[in-house]
C-alpha cells in the first residue's frame, strides 16, 4: 500500500486560531498479472418482493447473477440469500463446485410479498461470516424498495451493517428503479464500508452486479482504516466529504475504508483545527496510521506518517501559498457535499434549493481548474460537467430521479475514484425521457436548423443549381455533408456526457467518418488516420507543417453546442475550444469555432438577444484574431446588401475560419428570428455555401427552433442519422 500525505500550508501562525488541511492519498498494492488470486467471498442478498417484478427488474438481477457464477472460480464462495416478507437462503454460501445447480436456483426465483430488508440482511450477513469463516467477504445488497417489516429505522440498520464490517464483511448496495429509499441503503453502505449505488433500469443493474463481482476478484486490500491520532495542540477533527467516522476517546478518529482492488487510489481530507500553539518551529500536529490486510496472507499492514507544521510569525504567515492539489480537492470533495445538499432538497420537494447548491458547487470548483495540477484536471472538467447536469436535472427531471443520481454521485465519488465511482449520465443510465430537457432540446433544434441549411446550401452550388429558376426549391431529398455528419457527433456526445472530451469526440469522428460526405482533403486523411489507431491529439497539431488547420471545419460543427449551453457563453467558449482541438489547432480555427457557439449560445440564451448584440457578445468571447476581426466589421455592416457584405466578410472561398464566420454570423444577425432568409442569403451569396448556410442555420434554429424552419425544407432534407442520443 502507497501512503502518502500533503499540506495545504506547511506553516501556522504563531499564537492564532488556524485551520491544518490534510490530503491522505493511498494506493492500494498492484497484483501481478500472472500473481495467482486467493478465493473471494461474495454474498448476495436480492429483495424479491412484488415491486421487482416491474420493468423486468428481478429478470435483470437474476441474468446478472448469472454472468457471476460464470464468471467466478470453483475455488470462490458464492450465496444468495432472497427476501421479501421473511428471507430464505437460494443458494448456500460456499464454493462453486456445481455452478449449474446454483444457476438452476437463481433462475426459480420468483417475485412476490413485502420488504423485510432487515431479515434478508441478517441472514446474508451470516452466511458470509460462516463461508469465509472471517477470511473477508463482500456482501451486495439489492432492493427495490423501503424497508416496510422488520427494522425499518436507517440507524439500526447500518448498525447491522457495521457489526457485519467488524466481522470482517464489506457491505455494498444497489438501489434498483426509482422507489427506493437512497438515504437508507446509503447508511446501510456507510455502515459496512461498502459503495452505494443507483441502477434505475435491468441494463444498469447488470452492469452494476458484474462491476462489483469484477473488483471483488481484483482486491489486493481488505478492511482498511484511517486513525487519525492528534496532539494535544489540536482542538477538533473533521473529514471533507460527507465521509462517516468514529469518534475515539482521546479525539482519536477512526475511518473505515473497506477494500481496495488492484491499484485503487483513493484520497481523504482530514481537517485539524488548531487554537494556536505557542512556540515558534517545528511540530508535529497528528499522525495518521493506514492499516490494511492482505487477502492472500490475511497478514495485517499499518503504515504511519506523521503531520509537520512549522509555526511561523504571524508576518510570515500571511505570505503563504495553499498547494493547489489540496485546494482542488477540498473544492471537489465541497462538491459532492453540495450533492447531498441538493439530495435532501429535492426529497422535501425545493428544485431551487437543490439546483442553487449545485451551481454554487460548480463555480468554487471552475474556479480552481486553472490553478488545478495536470494530474486533476481531467477530473475536475468532468465535475464540473456532472454538476451541470445534476443541476438541470434537478430543474427539469422527475425528482426522484434526480435526487438519487445527486445522492449516489456524491456518495460514490467522496469515497472511490476511477473505475469505482458512479457519475451522473455515464455509469448511471438515464431513461430516454429524463434526457429531454431544454438543453437537449435547443441542442436538436439547432442540430436540424444546421442540417437543413447544410443541405439546403449543397444544392445550392452552380452544377446542383444549374438549370433552376430562381426560388423553385431544390428537387428532394437534399443529402447533408461533413458538416452535419460531424455536427452529429459533437451532439450525440453533450446528450450522453454534458461536456466534450476530445478523446471521445475523436472516436466518434472516426467510427462515422463517410468518405461520401465531402470532407475536405486534410480532415479525410485526419479521420482516416485517427480510424488506423494513430493519436488525434499529434496527428492535428502536425496538419500545415505544424501550424494546425485554420479551416471552418471546427466552425461549421459547434452551434449545437452553443445552444446546449444557452445563456452561458463563457461554458459555450470553453466546451467549442475543447471540440476545436481534435481537428482544428491554429488559433484562428479555434477562434471560429469560439464565435460560432458563442453567438448560438446567445441566440438560444437570452430572451431579449437582438442581431446586433449577437455579434457583440461573440466579438467579446472570441480571442483576438482575423475571425473577431470579421465580427466587428460585420457590426459596421448590417445595413449593407448582401454582396457588399460578402465581399467585405468573405463567404468561405478560401475554406478558412476568418473567411467564413463573420459572413455566417452578419446573417444571422440582419436576417433576426428570420430562418429562411438567413439561409437563403448564405446560399445564393457563393463561396463555401453549405458551410455557411449551415453555420447560420444552426445558430438561427437556436433561436427560433424547429418550428422556424421551413416545414417543407425539413421534409426535403435527409433525416439525422439514428445514432445521435436524441
Amino acid at each position: 500500500m502507497h501512503v502518502s500525505a500533503l499540506l495545504e500550508f506547511d506553516a501556522v501562525p504563531l499564537e492564532t486560531e488556524d485551520e491544518v488541511t490534510v490530503l491522505l492519498d493511498i494506493t492500494a498494492p498492484v497484483r501481478a498479472a500472472q500473481e495467482e488470486r486467493p478465493p473471494s467471498t461474495l454474498q448476495v442478498v436480492l429483495d424479491r418482493s412484488s415491486s421487482m417484478s416491474r420493468d423486468d427488474r428481478l429478470g435483470g438481477a437474476v441474468r446478472a447473477l448469472l454472468s457471476v457464477v460464470d464468471r467466478l472460480d470453483p475455488v470462490d464462495r458464492f450465496g444468495v440469500v432472497v427476501f421479501s416478507d421473511q428471507a430464505r437462503v437460494l443458494a448456500p454460501a460456499g464454493p462453486l463446485t456445481d455452478k449449474t445447480a446454483v444457476k438452476e436456483r437463481i433462475r426459480a426465483v420468483r417475485p412476490g410479498g413485502s420488504t423485510d430488508l432487515s431479515s434478508g440482511l441478517m441472514r446474508g450477513v451470516q452466511e458470509a461470516r460462516r463461508a469465509s469463516q472471517d477470511g473477508g467477504a463482500t456482501l451486495l445488497l439489492i432492493s427495490d424498495g423501503h424497508a416496510n417489516q422488520g427494522i425499518t429505522e436507517h440507524g439500526r440498520l447500518a448498525e447491522i451493517a457495521r457489526s457485519a464490517y467488524v466481522s470482517g464483511v464489506s457491505v455494498t448496495t444497489i438501489g434498483y428503479g426509482l422507489g427506493y429509499d437512497e438515504a437508507l441503503l446509503g447508511a446501510v453502505a456507510d455502515g459496512g464500508a461498502g459503495d452505494a449505488l443507483f441502477a434505475e433500469d435491468p441494463d444498469t443493474a447488470v452492469g452494476l452486479i458484474q462491476g462489483e463481482a469484477d473488483h471483488l476478484l481484483a482486491k489486493t486490500a481488505q478492511a482498511a482504516s484511517v486513525r487519525i491520532r492528534p496532539e494535544p495542540v489540536v482542538g477538533a477533527v473533521g473529514l471533507l466529504g460527507g465521509l462517516p467516522a468514529d469518534r475515539l476517546p482521546g479525539g482519536e478518529v477512526m475511518v473505515e475504508l473497506g477494500d481496495f482492488y488492484s491499484g485503487e487510489r483513493r484520497r481523504l481530507l482530514v481537517r485539524l483545527e488548531i487554537p494556536g500553539i505557542p512556540r515558534l518551529g517545528p511540530a508535529t500536529v497528528a499522525s495518521l496510521e493506514v492499516t490494511y490486510v492482505d487477502p492472500g496472507t490475511l497478514e495485517s499492514f499499518t503504515v504511519t506518517l506523521p503531520v509537520p507544521v512549522n509555526v511561523v510569525p504571524g508576518s510570515e504567515a500571511a505570505g503563504r501559498v495553499a498547494d493547489p492539489a489540496v485546494s482542488t480537492e477540498k473544492a471537489y470533495q465541497r462538491a459532492q457535499e453540495a450533492k447531498h445538499t441538493a439530495s435532501e432538497a429535492l426529497r422535501r420537494g425545493d428544485r431551487e434549493a437543490a439546483a442553487r447548491a449545485l451551481d454554487d458547487a460548480r463555480l468554487r470548483l471552475g474556479a480552481q481548474l486553472d490553478a488545478a495540477p495536470e494530474e486533476m484536471r481531467g477530473s475536475v472538467a468532468d465535475q464540473l460537467a456532472e454538476l451541470d447536469l445534476l443541476a438541470r436535472s434537478a430543474q427539469q427531471d422527475d425528482m426522484s430521479l434526480a435526487a438519487k443520481a445527486a445522492y449516489t454521485s456524491g456518495h460514490s465519488q467522496s469515497r472511490k475514484r476511477g473505475s469505482r465511482q458512479q457519475s451522473y449520465g455515464q455509469n448511471l443510465r438515464l431513461p430516454r425521457a429524463a434526457r429531454v430537457t431544454p438543453a437537449s432540446r435547443l441542442l436538436l433544434a439547432s442540430l436540424e436548423g444546421l442540417a437543413v441549411g447544410d443541405a439546403f446550401g449543397d444544392r445550392h452550388f452552380p452544377l446542383a443549381a444549374s438549370g433552376r429558376p430562381e426560388g423553385v426549391l431544390p428537387p428532394a431529398p437534399w443529402p447533408w455533408t461533413d458538416d452535419t455528419l460531424m455536427a452529429c457527433s459533437v451532439a450525440d456526445l453533450l446528450l450522453r456526457q454534458g461536456r466534450i472530451d476530445p478523446d471521445a469526440l475523436a472516436a466518434s469522428f472516426a467510427e462515422h467518418f463517410d468518405v461520401a460526405r465531402k470532407y475536405g482533403a486534410a480532415t479525410l486523411d485526419l479521420l482516416e488516420r485517427i480510424r488506423d489507431g494513430e493519436p488525434w491529439a499529434d496527428l492535428a497539431s502536425a496538419l500545415f507543417n505544424g501550424s494546425g488547420s485554420w479551416g471552418n471545419g471546427a466552425a461549421m460543427r459547434v452551434a449545437p453546442l452553443g445552444a446546449f449551453f444557452a445563456g452561458d457563453p463563457d461554458r459555450a467558449r470553453a466546451e467549442a475550444a475543447a471540440s476545436a482541438s481534435v481537428t482544428h489547432t491554429h488559433p484562428e480555427g479555434v477562434a471560429g469555432a469560439i464565435a460560432v457557439a458563442v453567438a448560438a449560445a446567445t441566440a438560444a440564451g437570452d430572451p431579449a438577444a437582438t442581431g446586433p448584440l449577437v455579434l457583440d457578445t461573440a466579438a467579446e468571447h472570441t480571442p483576438e484574431s482575423a475571425v473577431r476581426d470579421g465580427i466587428l466589421r460585420a457590426r459596421t455592416l448590417l445595413a449593407a446588401p448582401p454582396a457588399t457584405a460578402a465581399l467585405a466578410l468573405g463567404t468561405g472561398t478560401r475554406i478558412s475560419a476568418p473567411d467564413t464566420v463573420p459572413f455566417a454570423l452578419w446573417s444571422v444577425a440582419v436576417h433576426w428570428g428570420d430562418y429562411e432568409s438567413t439561409v437563403r442569403t448564405c446560399a445564393l451569396a457563393g463561396g463555401d455555401r453549405d458551410t455557411t448556410s449551415a453555420i447560420a442555420g444552426g445558430i438561427a434554429a437556436a433561436r427560433t427552433g424547429t418550428e422556424g424552419i421551413p416545414a417543407e425544407w425539413r421534409r426535403r432534407t435527409e433525416p439525422l442519422p439514428e445514432w445521435v442520443d436524441g
